[in-house]
């Protein structure tokens, strides 16, 4: 093998989103990927100075162990691994062996083993899923906003221009007032569509996220009225800058916390958390994730998945825009959102470009 194909082979190696460990016939780390040593919380040199038993559990150890007496891939799916720093990961871990067949009998002679980290294949499949619908929706609002606006415009005009006109006639008068009021609740709307827009990355402005979070939890506790919430603020002390644009994402937060203290009857709670995701990247880019939940009413099951719908509200009065315009921003700016709930937690997670990076 030349040196330019050595050095392609290992870059590629390097470069894999899966976790690569070789190991000898005396059970020795020989070779693991940058990928492999993030996941497990070790660095090279270190790996290489202790035992699979220490660096595996027993379970995925003896599967190992047995590729020696039956020669053949074997399959662990959907497994926690808790690295170095007691961090936990699911993966799907391939243990495959490498066999001698130059011998009489077959011979392994090394054993390799692929880590599939599963949040981070779940975390780009969303992402790649929610990057062509915000395309598709963006196009659409696009031309939705300019085709509503200008008619819209005609009939609030018109609806001025009669109401200026003496009339005895009350009834007149009175629609003339919900013509125009309701033409520029519509007018309004058309422009917080606008808000979804393409944009250039090159006007992204760098965000503090943990001074948003603390200024839109002041602004929705004064609006909560007389409720009892506590809020739990757990920030990161190291940088909290996103990229985006803060206005916007001040709509995101003041709907999702809005949200979390409405869902409050009486007396609650809401803690939020801030975290450095750096366990994977995508489109090259580290990710700060903001989770938001609450030990409110909750969300059916059945309606979780409908959350970021258009027009979609599990309120009486909801008109179904604040969690979609919200998605649609994060989205925007090459972020997130996803949603669970339980009977005694619902959570929102919001993932951001880390600008720290």
């Amino acid at each position: 093998m030349s040196q330019f194909e050595e050095v392609g082979l290992s870059l590629i190696i390097e470069n894999l989103k899966e976790g690569i460990v070789l190991i000898d016939k005396n059970l020795k780390v020989v070779f693991i990927n940058y990928e492999a040593q993030s996941i497990l919380g070790y660095s090279e040199k270190q790996i290489k100075k202790i035992s699979i038993e220490s660096l595996f559990d027993k379970e995925i150890y003896n599967e190992i162990l047995s590729i020696y007496n039956e020669p053949k891939t074997k399959l662990i799916n959907d497994i926690e691994i808790k690295n170095i720093f007691e961090n936990s990961t699911f993966l799907s871990i391939y243990i495959n062996p490498i066999i001698d067949y130059s011998q009489k009998k077959e011979h392994v002679d090394y054993i390799l083993i692929q880590l599939s980290d599963l949040e981070g294949i779940s975390l780009l499949s969303k992402k790649s899923k929610l990057d062509d619908e915000e395309k598709i929706m963006s196009q659409l609002f696009h031309g939705l906003a300019h085709e509503i606006k200008n008619p819209l415009s005609g009939i609030k005009g018109a609806a001025q221009l009669i109401n200026q006109i003496k009339s005895n006639n009350k009834e007149i008068n009175d629609c003339c007032s919900i013509i125009e009021k309701e033409a520029s609740r519509l007018s309004s709307l058309v422009d917080t569509f606008k808000l979804l827009q393409p944009s250039n990355e090159a006007d992204y402005e760098i965000v503090d996220i943990n001074e948003l979070i603390t200024s839109s939890v002041s602004v929705c506790l004064k609006g909560s009225g007389k409720k009892d919430i506590q809020v739990g603020f757990d920030s990161i002390t190291e940088s909290s800058n996103v990229y985006g644009f803060k206005e916007l994402l001040k709509i995101v937060f003041m709907n999702i916390i809005k949200n979390a203290c409405e869902a409050i009857d009486i007396k609650g709670s809401i803690k939020i958390k801030v975290k450095h995701l750096k366990d994977y990247k995508i489109n090259n880019k580290n990710f700060i994730v903001t989770e938001i939940s609450d030990d409110g009413l909750g969300i059916e099951k059945e309606s979780i998945n409908n959350l970021f719908k258009p027009f979609f509200s599990t309120k009486k009065k909801g008109q179904g825009i604040g969690l979609f315009l919200s998605q649609k921003i994060v989205n925007k700016i090459g972020g997130f959102i996803e949603a669970e709930s339980s009977e005694n937690k619902t959570s929102f997670k919001i993932y951001l470009p880390d600008a720290s990076q």
